[in-house]
């Protein structure tokens, strides 16, 4: 992994209080995210974890573990197809924001401390 994808990572790190571990190996690579789940204010920010894994032969395709430390279930996305580790991080990293913000909508959604 380049110097550029490390400095990236860790200033992603600390605009979005999302922590994010790479794993890079020769025929897959896995990058797990912890992401900030709440922003109500006097609490303690409470994080879900998202794992995506994808490889340099998977021409894009990418497995998502939405919650990989309850549950074994996945789904497979395609993005654009990578072919160096610091791709696939770029890619991420954008990836991680959209479903952070999907996670911000749907916990809106539901009945909250207003219902009765």
């Amino acid at each position: 992994m380049e110097d550029k994808t490390t400095e990236l990572i860790k200033q992603f790190e600390q605009e979005n209080e999302i922590y994010v571990g790479v794993t890079d190996k020769l025929t897959f690579w896995i990058i797990a995210a912890r992401i900030k789940k709440t922003e109500e204010k006097g609490t303690h920010h409470l994080h879900f974890g998202r794992r995506y894994i994808s490889g340099p032969t998977m021409e894009g395709n990418v497995l998502v573990l939405p919650d990989p430390e309850n549950s074994d279930a996945a789904f497979v996305e395609t993005w654009d197809p990578m072919s160096t580790i610091d791709e696939f991080v770029e890619l991420a990293l954008f990836h991680i924001l959209s479903d952070q913000e999907a996670e911000a909508e749907d916990a809106g959604a539901g009945c909250g401390t207003g219902c009765s």
